[in-house]
């Protein structure tokens, strides 16, 4: 069996760094774990794409006719693909993405096209919304995301295979749950809350919007309240960062460190004593809180993010769920101060992980999807 690996922004064979490159790799080695799998990345190469017409963007807010009137098509990375499939007499395409694999010409490709939609399908427009977007965008990406919502599964159903991260989702479009699942599982040791100081730690994506807004909030509304209560704290902040004002923002809160990538992760893991996930919008199950539980540590996150796990977690036994800023501030309290409770939480919640989330249960469900019995 032969697969060809379509990836527009990672290469999958190099270390992954955040994420989305680690779901990436993880897709990856699955497939290569049943088929002879062919790879092409566009990994550096700028979006060439460009709406038709003079309507352009706008041609979202028209009735919907086919996925291309939503998103456009890179007539260069099209071509390179083309031939590729042309030459390569491959069963079956995989890509990451729904919107990436139609830039990339993938759509005609459908009746043997595997799709890791990863988030619903929304969330491609909602994501782009930010506090400083005009009006008019505004209401052009609204406009769009509703109009995906009502077409997702009429889309989906047209692939060979797709996933999605979050199960309500999946069922929903009645596709196939992939779940998230962590890159890392070399466990740490208990966090040493006999520490002088004790450390916060965040780990995320910092060029996608609901992790920056998240954690500027976090910051702002949860962090400096939690200094007047103790403070003997810090934070280290984990992630690309291109954007050197909001850098400068955030280490202008006291004892914060803006780390930047970091070589290795466990080792930040390893010296801190809560994680923290504040995350107040999102399409599929969050990744680094999936992380930091597999690696043994305590994690307070947000009811938005929660409410996208799995339904195998239970807040308050497996981690600790705030439902505003305030029940954030005590949690964070609690976990930094109290010794069993902090023990407790990050126990169960590697429990869990260790039960339902083995990268070999993973590649099963991808192989049981692409090779249909």
């Amino acid at each position: 069996m032969k697969i060809l690996f379509v990836s527009d922004n990672y290469h999958p064979a190099d270390p992954p760094f955040n994420g989305d490159s680690q779901r990436t790799r993880l897709l990856y080695e699955a497939c290569k774990r049943f088929a002879q799998v062919d790879v092409i990345s566009f990994a550096g190469q700028p979006n060439q794409a460009k709406y038709p017409g003079k309507l352009k963007k706008w041609i979202a807010l028209l009735p919907f006719k086919s996925v291309a009137s939503l998103c456009p098509i890179d007539a260069c990375k099209e071509a390179v693909v083309d031939k590729a499939v042309r030459d390569g007499e491959y069963d079956y395409i995989v890509t990451r993405y729904f919107f990436r694999a139609v830039l990339c010409g993938l759509w005609k490709y459908r009746d043997r096209l595997v799709v890791d939609c990863d988030d619903a399908l929304p969330f491609f427009f909602l994501n782009q919304i930010s506090p400083s977007s005009a009006l008019t965008s505004r209401v052009r990406l609204n406009w769009a995301a509703l109009k995906m919502r009502l077409h997702t599964r009429h889309i989906v159903r047209q692939l060979h295979a797709s996933f999605f991260a979050n199960e309500d989702t999946a069922k929903k479009s009645r596709i196939v749950f992939l779940p998230n699942i962590p890159f890392y599982m070399d466990s740490c040791r208990d966090a040493d809350m006999n520490a002088p100081v004790k450390r916060i730690l965040f780990v995320g994506q910092l060029e996608y919007w609901p992790n920056e807004e998240g954690l500027s909030h976090f910051l702002e509304h949860i962090y400096k309240p939690l200094r007047e209560r103790l403070t003997r704290v810090e934070m280290r902040v984990v992630g690309l960062v291109k954007d050197e004002a909001l850098r400068q923002y955030w280490q202008s809160f006291p004892e914060v460190m803006v780390m930047g990538f970091v070589e290795d992760l466990k080792q930040e893991y390893e010296q801190s004593h809560v994680v923290v996930v504040p995350i107040y919008r999102c399409g599929g199950t969050n990744i680094k809180l999936l992380e930091a539980m597999a690696l043994n540590r305590a994690c307070v996150t947000t009811a938005e993010a929660y409410g996208k796990m799995n339904g195998r977690f239970v807040a308050g036994k497996d981690l600790c769920v705030a439902d505003n800023d305030q029940q954030f501030v005590d949690m964070l309290l609690t976990l930094l101060t109290d010794e069993k409770k902090n023990q407790s939480i990050a126990h169960h919640g590697k429990s869990v992980m260790e039960q339902y989330y083995s990268f070999d249960a993973f590649c099963e469900i991808v192989q049981s999807a692409i090779v249909k019995k």
